[in-house]
């Protein structure tokens, strides 16, 4: 019995209370480190793989340069209808018309979902497209392959009828300048077009017969556990379990990437995952599909490892704050990019920016005022400065008036008052 579709939320918490569940089955760095070929030589017929930061930089289309050797190896390793590339931004409900998923399955060569489901929870929708049970996605590439088709078939028409013409005034008859003998008879190479109906029966064909090889036995490559590692659980619940006995290797493989393009991309939940699965894998002998690289070969001086408070202090410093910032994917006025973590970083950095406003405008306000202050201060003490002069000049003549008065002096002879000089 197929297990029941969850919703998202539910198929987290399963994660966060079996931890064991987050632990992938090989952890690489990227996928330039798996060996396709043994893969696909162990029965292992379709691969499941994520885009942003295990294919492409996030936002962009085409292949991230290093991967690019290692993705046309997994390219002619499997069929081509056999890699499904799955993505939680490119043909999502984040993608209407599905332009992006048509500019990604274009550059990077390989069909993508059209889901309604994020990952973990169309593990439904990828084992329909594995057994042909989905519809190709009306696209521009598609009405062009329709307008193609109809081409096609109109000049296939024109052929068939210059050939009819050729053998009826050609061949049955002779030609100017031409032997007609039985022996040198000129049949000629024709072109043979064949219908759309007849290479969809022949793809669908082929691809049952690749499905049936040996039973569906898949790949999924990513670098989330909450999303790839228990999206290849939730597609092991649909799939047959394989027994020990039978085969080791189980029915649907998950492989984790760790080396990242942009590695700040939502780094408190890889923080989260890292925890929760203690950075384990899940036991088996799965190191023979890791390709060990160049740089492993020769010995190489590691750095020496810095302590935990250092590397918590560089959080605190500019730039590493602006490289955080950085990575958060942009707010529009779609309500679909207002994420949590970036909704809350731009309300922090609009009180951070409204503080600002109001210490820069304070500390404006308290120096007006402290030149005010100097001002009447300053006016105060020149007026002060002026009323003690008044009063020193008040002072100097009431002294004069003093010493002339102190001059004049009485006669007691005859009692007239007369001037002393000095």
């Amino acid at each position: 019995m197929p297990p029941i579709q969850l919703p998202n939320i539910l198929i987290y918490l399963t994660g966060v209370i079996r931890p064991k569940l987050l632990r992938p089955h090989v952890r690489v760095a990227s996928i330039a480190q798996v060996d396709f070929r043994a893969l696909r030589k162990e029965g292992y017929n379709a691969v499941v793989v994520d885009k942003d930061n295990c294919l492409t930089i996030p936002n962009k289309d085409d292949i991230h340069p290093p991967y690019q050797t290692a993705w046309n190896d997994l390219l002619d390793t499997f069929d081509p209808g056999r890699v499904l590339i799955v993505s939680n931004s490119a043909g999502t409900r984040k993608d209407p018309g599905g332009i992006a998923a048509e500019s990604v399955s274009l550059s990077l060569r390989a069909p993508i979902l059209i889901h309604s489901q994020n990952k973990p929870g169309c593990s439904k929708s990828i084992l329909q497209y594995f057994n042909g049970q989905l519809g190709q996605p009306i696209t521009n590439r598609r009405k062009i392959v329709i307008h193609g088709e109809k081409v096609l078939k109109e000049e296939r028409e024109d052929e068939t009828m210059l050939w009819e013409r050729w053998e009826d005034e050609v061949v049955e008859k002779p030609l100017l300048g031409y032997n007609h003998l039985k022996g040198t008879e000129r049949t000629g190479d024709r072109v043979v077009v064949r219908p759309a109906e007849q290479r969809k029966e022949q793809e669908s064909n082929s691809a049952d017969e690749n499905g049936k090889e040996d039973g569906l036995k898949m790949l999924v490559i990513g670098d989330r556990l909450f999303t790839d590692t228990l999206l290849a659980h939730r597609l092991s619940l649909h799939l047959p379990k394989i027994r020990p006995p039978q085969n080791e290797l189980p029915s649907v493989l998950s492989i984790y990437t760790t080396s990242l393009p942009q590695p700040k991309d939502v780094r408190i939940l890889r923080w989260i995952e890292e925890r929760l699965s203690k950075s384990k894998t899940k036991p088996g002998n799965y190191d023979r599909f890791v390709l060990k690289p160049l740089e492993e070969q020769q010995p190489v001086m590691s750095p020496p490892q810095q302590s935990g408070l250092v590397a918590g202090l560089r959080w605190f410093t500019p730039t590493r704050w602006r490289e955080f910032d950085q990575s958060l994917p942009p707010i529009t006025i779609h309500p679909r990019s207002w994420k949590p973590l970036p909704v809350a970083v731009g309300l922090s950095k609009s009180i951070a920016f409204g503080v600002a406003l109001v210490v820069r405008y304070s500390v404006r306000g308290v120096q007006i005022g402290l030149i005010k202050i100097r001002d009447f201060a300053r006016r105060q003490f020149e007026l002060a400065q002026k009323k003690q002069e008044e009063m020193q000049k008040r002072e100097m003549e009431k002294g004069t008036a003093v010493a002339v008065e102190g001059e004049l002096r009485v006669d007691g002879r005859d009692g007239t008052i007369r001037r002393e000089s000095i």
